[in-house]
């Protein structure tokens, strides 16, 4: 992460793109073999045709490489590196360090872009100059590519300059779309890359949460891309439990920690001491309470937890009445019923689709939130 101190918080000044920038497109795969030459086919249809392809194989131990060599052999914008395991953020990482573009896309190895996305998204960069990053909505489907549902996944999307709502916030910032949804500048890029490799899971958080911090938000409210919910994913699960909330937990407060590295770096150390606490963040206050009582601490413990969510100034915004997260919450239910209701709520019931996008994101409760 390059460090380049300024004094007050404000957006990066970006040079002005030329007229057909090239896009460079990092892709890291792990055993999706089944998944990624649709993924490629989604790119090579791309109606904008400067772009390059760099694939980062993560040490497969099915047949991916051997499908991606077919794509190479067909068009000589498509790259592979091949790499031991070592987790998305390390082929990230690696991709990047092979790109030449002045926008860097990120891509799943196993969602689908639709025909005009890099059209779309090159258009906004040049539309709005001082964006530096851009996001777009999503359409969910399954393994077989069929419609989870036929509504796009987020209502909105974060717009504008967000830095100083993230502070407030304790570094949450809603309405941010998967991985394959963001686009970055380089000059973005260089400020962010290489992402912490401790990052094992909601890696993309990394791009999510520290590049709002430095630019304007552009945002595309199409659908540009499918974004795949399937059985080997972790998004993919159907019912909560008390390890998948620690995981995003966790995952939080090393977010959390690296937006604090990278506002010293970029800004220096007022700036990073504006970063409120974690406990302005809903989802960690959110996540917390749940932890407390699936792990059945002390009802002081718990007790403390439920005063600090329910008193959120953005509690009774976020879980209004007409859903059934607010009837779990607003009150400090006896364990029996609690737990009845959270099955209800989060269990393996009619409620798994809510389920699946609660999990997926920077945090376990940030889709929850959006």
């Amino acid at each position: 992460m390059q460090e380049s101190p300024t004094e007050k918080l404000q957006p990066l000044k970006l040079p002005q793109l030329p007229e057909n920038p090239l896009v460079s497109v990092l892709i890291g795969n792990y055993n999706y073999a089944r998944y990624i030459g649709e993924t490629l086919d989604s790119v090579l249809c791309q109606t904008y045709p400067y772009f390059e392809v760099i694939i980062c194989d993560d040490g497969s131990k099915d047949n991916s490489c051997e499908v991606i060599e077919t794509y190479i052999q067909k068009d000589s914008r498509i790259k592979l590196i091949r790499k031991q395991n070592g987790g998305v953020a390390t082929a990230l990482n690696a991709a990047y360090q092979e790109s030449k573009g002045q926008i860097i896309c990120i891509l799943d190895a196993d969602d689908l872009w639709m025909p005009e996305k890099l059209q779309r998204i090159v258009e906004k960069f040049q539309s709005a100059p001082k964006c530096g990053f851009v996001i777009h909505n999503v359409i969910e489907i399954d393994g077989h590519g069929n419609f989870i549902k036929q509504t796009p996944k987020l209502k909105e999307l974060a717009s504008g300059w967000m830095a100083p709502l993230v502070l407030e916030n304790g570094g949450y910032l809603k309405n941010i779309p998967p991985a394959s949804a963001l686009t970055i500048r380089r000059e973005v890029a260089r400020l962010i890359f290489p992402l912490n490799e401790a990052m094992i899971r909601h890696t993309d958080s990394l791009i999510c949460f520290l590049a709002p911090l430095v630019t304007e938000i552009g945002s595309v409210p199409e659908v540009l891309s499918k974004f795949r919910l399937h059985g080997a994913n972790i998004t993919s699960a159907t019912a909560l439990t008390v390890d998948a909330i620690e995981r995003g937990h966790l995952a939080g407060g090393l977010l959390y920690q690296e937006q604090k590295k990278f506002l010293k770096n970029v800004y220096g150390t007022e700036i990073e001491q504006r970063l409120a606490s974690q406990e302005f963040n809903l989802p960690f206050c959110f996540e917390r309470y749940l932890i407390a009582r699936l792990k059945h601490l002390s009802q002081k413990e718990c007790r403390e937890v439920h005063e600090q969510l329910i008193s959120h100034p953005k509690f009774s915004a976020t879980y209004s009445w007409f859903r059934p997260h607010r009837w779990l919450l607003q009150w400090y239910l006896p364990d029996a019923l609690f737990m009845m209701m959270f099955n209800q709520v989060y269990g393996s019931t009619h409620l798994k689709q809510l389920v699946r996008g609660f999990i997926g994101g920077r945090l376990t409760a940030s889709r929850v939130h959006g």
